[in-house]
């Protein structure tokens, strides 16, 4: 009987080591390959390309001094040129990592204060083009009044906007402080329909995704 009742023991301690180690192998799987439900409301006061009741929106959280950033770049402006406005919004949104990019926030307050003149999205373009340029800059003003004149904005009204106590600033932070209350660390983050993409690396990986909700 003793013997009988060890290996019942055994067997149950087996099986309990299973169903432990599966949870866990299984729980490592989702947190790695799933993707996280977030409620992110696009209003008109984002920036963004496309229609306002387009099917699909794709936020992107980025930073304009970080490297991977202007990796995803090219990403980006495929998409732009792959689907109708009727199909895709983009939006886009500040996220700058100030303690590892100092002159991240300035960057974005630069692009908001030619978005001031129409000219955002040309600004982004500009930030973006050369960022290893101003990135290294103790104050790169200077640099971005240079990016303003060559998109044609009036650089005395630029400048005006970019000073601090401008709606500029304000505007950065209410960016940042809404991706603080999503849960994100680390940009480029992409948000498409309501889910934070788990780790994109192509466009094609993209467009499968943004197929999938057209489909639907």
């Amino acid at each position: 009987m003793d013997a009988e009742n060890n290996l019942i023991g055994k067997v149950i301690v087996i099986i309990t080591v299973l169903v432990v180690a599966g949870a866990i192998f299984w729980g490592i799987r989702t947190q790695d390959s799933g993707s996280k439900n977030v409620n992110v409301e696009v209003t008109d006061e984002d920036t963004y390309l496309g229609n306002k009741d387009a099917k699909v929106t794709l936020v992107e959280y980025s930073d304009f001094q970080c490297p991977a950033c202007k990796a995803f770049e090219d990403i980006v402006k495929q998409l732009r040129e792959s689907y109708s406005a009727e199909d895709l919004k983009i939006v886009y949104r500040h996220f700058p990592l100030r303690s590892i990019h100092p002159n991240a926030d300035l960057a974005a307050q630069a692009a908001e204060a030619a978005g001031e003149e129409g000219k955002f999205w040309e600004m982004k373009d500009e930030l973006f083009k050369n960022q290893a340029e101003w990135s290294k800059e103790k104050d790169p003003r200077g640099l971005f009044g240079a990016y303003a004149k060559a998109i044609g904005l009036d650089v005395a009204e630029f400048d005006e906007d970019l000073l601090p106590e401008d709606d500029a600033k304000e505007r950065v932070e209410k960016d940042y402080q809404s991706g603080v209350a999503l849960g994100i660390n680390s940009t480029p983050t992409f948000i498409l329909n309501g889910v934070i993409i788990k780790n994109p690396q192509t466009v094609d990986e993209f467009k499968a995704l943004i197929d999938a909700e057209l489909n639907k």
